[in-house]
């Protein structure tokens, strides 16, 4: 894993040179072609019991390392979809991970960019009939879960498995996770948990708190229940001196407020890597109820620093992390 890592510094800095490079031209492995599914844009992501007309839509867009006028290595997209139960109070309904549909090349136009895209759109009832599961079998915080298996013509393939932090992370340059989480919620009011809010940190992470900066969050939202702000980390706080921006993203459970899969931290160690290589951000192992639904005044948000083993060239340990946000 560290000598990916490695590889892709190299290439991050020679990006850094070149505007006019694709995303892709950071390389899986050193390999000569690669390919991503970055998502280009997400309509709505959450499995929502009060609103369960509304569709799972988000658009991905195909990337390759290969001369445009010589084609793609474009074949084929797997999806796979399984369920996972965290309400065990009657039974566990958890279903594994089962093909639910691939994807042509035939399936694929071209988008804004001049490259492949492809919208995927799946919904509720088709969720529940696949797995043969009622309404009643599903509660706010289980979820389901979207993986992506990429197949190009010469035989290799690309998934969540065999990809690295800076091709995953979220909001990163390249954004393809090849993962994603539905999350079943009851739709809460834009407005709710959204604005300034302050923040403290309740358990520090391995080198001090998480966030550090700003002083003041300032809270949006772009979909339901879901919820964003930007954390930074300034020239005096990085090493090398660079500006580190990231976006945070996290879901609005019921009781939970769940942060999405690989966020990137803000947090570096090496010198003159331009950002996409931090330690990732994951959800919390532990549901512990710190979001009162309709009092969106104080709430935590509870998360893992080097998620999944994601330590961003850091050698950073897995470690719990929980912030206090106050509304302004």
């Amino acid at each position: 894993m560290k000598k990916h890592y490695i590889i892709l510094i190299g290439l991050v800095m020679l990006l850094s040179c070149n505007n006019d490079e694709k995303a892709i031209d950071l390389v899986f492995d050193g390999a000569e072609t690669g390919a991503i599914l970055r998502t280009a844009s997400i309509s709505n992501l959450t499995f929502d019991t009060t609103f369960a007309d509304r569709p799972i839509e988000f658009r991905l867009e195909y990337q390759d390392n290969t001369d445009s006028a010589e084609g793609t290595l474009l074949n084929t997209v797997d999806i796979f979809i399984s369920f996972v139960d965290n309400t065990l109070e009657n039974e566990n309904n958890s279903k594994p991970s089962t093909l639910f549909k691939t994807l042509s090349v035939n399936d694929f136009f071209e988008g804004d960019n001049g490259l492949p895209v492809t919208d995927i759109s799946i919904t509720t009832d088709e969720l529940l009939a696949f797995f043969d599961l009622m309404m009643s079998q599903i509660n706010c915080t289980d979820k389901f879960v979207i993986d992506l298996q990429l197949n190009l013509t010469d035989g290799r393939t690309f998934m969540h498995s065999n990809s690295i932090g800076p091709i995953i992370s979220f909001g990163g340059a390249i954004n393809s996770p090849f993962t994603y989480d539905v999350i079943v919620v009851e739709g809460i009011d834009d407005t709710l948990f959204t604005g300034e809010y302050t923040y403290t940190s309740i358990e520090d992470g391995f080198d001090g708190p998480t966030i550090i900066s700003p002083d003041i969050i300032e809270i949006s939202t772009q979909r339901s229940n879901v919820r964003r702000f930007e954390i930074f980390r300034d020239e005096q706080q990085t090493p090398g001196g660079i500006l580190v921006r990231a976006e945070v993203e996290f879901t609005i459970a019921c009781d939970q407020a769940i942060l999405t899969r690989y966020i990137r931290s803000a947090i570096i160690c090496g010198f003159g890597v331009e950002g996409d290589i931090h330690v990732l951000l994951g959800p919390s192992n532990q549901l512990n109820g710190t979001v009162v639904i309709n009092d969106d005044s104080v709430f935590d948000l509870s998360f893992l620093e080097a998620f999944e083993g994601n330590d961003g060239f850091c050698d950073w340990p897995l470690n719990e992390s929980k912030i206090r946000f106050s509304k302004q």
